[in-house]
C-alpha cells in the first residue's frame, strides 16, 4: 500500500461522512472492518447505522491534518455541528489494506461531545 493512497482513502471517507453521504462508506469500508469507540467495536453495518444516527446534527467535517505512515492514517478533524457544542475536535486512526479500511478507532473528549448527544436525544424525543 503506498502512502497516497493510504491517505486517499481516509481523506474520503471523513469527506464522505462530513457531506451526510454514506453510500461511499459501503465501497470505502472492508466488510470485516473493526471500528472501535470507548470499548465498543461494531461492525461494518453497526458503524455505518452509528455514523448515520449522527447525521442530524452533522454539518460539515473540516480536516485539519491526515499523518500518514505506510498503511495507518491519523485524521484530526473538528466534527462541525448545529448543537451547542459546535466543533468537536476528532482524531480517527485508520487502517487501509487494499484500498479499503479495515480498522478505524474513534477518540474525541466525550465531555465536549456531551451536548451533540443531549440534542440527537432531544431531537429523537
Amino acid at each position: 500500500m503506498h502512502t497516497t493512497e493510504t491517505g486517499t482513502v481516509a481523506r474520503a471517507y471523513i469527506d464522505a461522512v462530513g457531506a451526510r453521504d454514506l453510500a461511499p462508506l459501503e465501497t470505502l469500508l472492508d466488510d470485516r472492518v473493526v471500528a472501535t469507540l470507548s470499548g465498543l467495536q461494531p461492525g461494518k453495518e453497526e458503524w455505518i447505522e452509528a455514523i448515520g444516527r449522527l447525521l442530524p446534527v452533522l454539518i460539515r467535517n473540516d480536516i485539519r491534518e491526515i499523518f500518514v505512515a505506510g498503511e495507518r492514517a491519523c485524521i484530526v478533524y473538528d466534527f462541525v455541528t448545529d448543537t451547542p457544542a459546535g466543533s468537536v475536535v476528532c482524531v480517527e486512526l485508520v487502517t487501509v489494506q487494499g484500498g479499503r479500511i479495515t480498522d478505524v478507532e474513534l477518540v474525541l473528549d466525550r465531555v465536549v461531545f456531551a451536548p451533540v448527544q443531549a440534542a440527537l436525544q432531544a431531537r429523537a424525543s
